[in-house]
């Protein structure tokens, strides 16, 4: 919905709400739509063209949280903040690595982590893609602490302030694997202090699409993956990287709270991801020469 706001040129106005498809009771969208069709329809003018054009609602316990409206999009205020893979255990969750996210770059000559790919990893059936108009469809997922136990994670030190995060983030992932293709599922997650973890938004990438192109229309500086059959590689014996955007999201990590990355390289409920016997072997590079990391876009506080 953001690319096509981005490009359409006819008048327009976009909401972004805290829900799938369902109505849930945050915005009366009907009276919306009469307001805009009493404008163009029948000449009212009730002042609708002369609000912000974006809509959106900013999720968490924040005292920023709710809706707010802005003039553009990405938002002219966002901080663009690098968050490192670290080696250093964060001591928040029992999975392959317990890594850390860091704002320092690394310096070290030498560092990786080391992942066999689990078939078994999913954040179940309530995700976006399943998610419709039927209010009978599956919610999204509560927690992902178990998921995350089955995957490489990278997770901050408690945060000493609430954080905001509003735009879209993008992973720097630097891998090998013993297999020349690989599905990657990259998830932002809220921790809280008990440890629960909790969805924010995802992204993904099979590697062999990894060729980045100039995309003929307005994408908003993200990567842009054409996936033309001239753009497909299998994955070299050396690191590579793999740069993708994740859904834009809205939201307010509580002080106290941690920022976690977590990557797995399947997700059985909703991907076709071809299983190979035996499972491969990846490799995730953090050294200076090879630094992965996620790009957060940050609305600074006031």
């Amino acid at each position: 919905a953001l690319l096509w706001y981005s490009n359409l040129t006819n008048p327009q106005k976009i909401v972004i709400g805290p829900w799938a498809h369902p109505q849930l009771g945050y915005l009366d969208l009907a009276i919306e739509e009469v307001r805009w069709y009493d404008y163009w329809l029948k000449g009212i003018d009730n002042g609708v063209m002369n609000e912000a054009p974006i809509y959106y609602y900013t999720m968490g316990d924040g005292k920023k949280s709710g809706w707010h409206s802005a003039w553009q999009w990405p938002l002219p205020e966002e901080k663009l903040t690098n968050f490192y893979f670290d080696g250093t255990k964060a001591g928040s969750v029992d999975s392959v690595n317990d890594g850390s996210l860091s704002l320092a770059l690394p310096v070290t000559t030498a560092g990786v982590d080391e992942y066999k790919v689990d078939y078994s990893t999913t954040v179940g059936k309530g995700t976006r893609w399943a998610a419709g108009y039927d209010l009978m469809s599956p919610i999204y997922p509560t927690t992902l602490m178990f998921n995350d136990e089955k995957g490489l994670t990278y997770t901050t030190p408690p945060l000493p302030a609430e954080v905001e995060v509003t735009g879209h983030p993008v992973v720097h992932l630097w891998v090998t694997s013993s297999a020349r293709d690989g599905d990657f599922f990259v998830y932002l997650e809220d921790i809280s202090e008990a440890r629960y973890s909790k969805y924010i938004t995802e992204g993904n990438l099979r590697a062999s699409h990894r060729a980045i192109s100039t995309a003929p229309f307005e994408y908003l500086g993200l990567p842009y993956h054409r996936s033309y059959a001239e753009d497909i590689a299998d994955l070299p014996d050396q690191p590579v990287e793999l740069v993708f955007d994740l859904i834009p999201t809205s939201y307010i990590f509580d002080a106290g709270h941690r920022i976690r990355v977590t990557i797995t390289c399947a997700d059985k409920d909703t991907a076709l991801t071809p299983q190979l016997d035996p499972p491969p072997t990846v490799h995730l590079y953090r050294e200076a020469a090879h630094a992965s990391y996620i790009v957060l876009p940050i609305i600074p506080n006031p």
